[in-house]
């Protein structure tokens, strides 16, 4: 039996990333000249969380956002709860995808490997955006006066 490697869809992955810039667009829509977005997300059971989003950097063809998500109050978790991800926008191709700040995540990684990625790691943090995106458009509000918020 010949082990199978992983092919990662990249009709999929584009599609994704489609998307994403889509959704990024509709959170920023009407404040897209500012250079810092806070929003609160209230969902079932009276959890807040907050997710701000940052421009990092600027060119003329790309920018560079930095995705923070976490719980609005001090968590008693032995692990910190912040979510940390860097999106990179393409915006001559209406693109966003996941960086970790230096260069993009490969499309497959042989697995187990030494960095315990997933197999798919690439469309997973994507996805993952996709996830966060669509939490905010459903069950978030801007924020204009952040001063009550604890962004650790």
């Amino acid at each position: 039996m010949t082990k199978q490697h992983y092919v990662p869809n990249l009709a999929e992955l584009q599609l994704l990333g489609e998307l994403n810039y889509r959704r990024i667009g509709k959170v920023l829509r009407t404040k897209e000249e500012e250079r810092e977005w806070h929003f609160a997300i209230d969902t079932s059971g009276h959890q807040r969380s907050c997710l701000s989003l940052s421009l990092k950097d600027e060119s003329r063809f790309t920018s560079e956002l930095l995705l923070e998500f976490m719980p609005e109050t001090q968590s008693e978790l032995m692990f910190d709860a912040k979510l940390k991800m860097i999106i990179r926008l393409y915006h001559d191709v209406g693109l966003a995808e996941i960086t970790d700040g230096h260069r993009q995540f490969r499309g497959s990684y042989p697995y187990p490997n030494d960095e315990m990625r997933h197999k798919d790691e690439k469309f997973r943090l994507n996805q993952q955006l996709a996830d966060l995106l669509e939490l905010c458009l459903k069950h978030g509000h801007r924020l204009d006066d952040v001063s009550f918020i604890q962004m650790a």
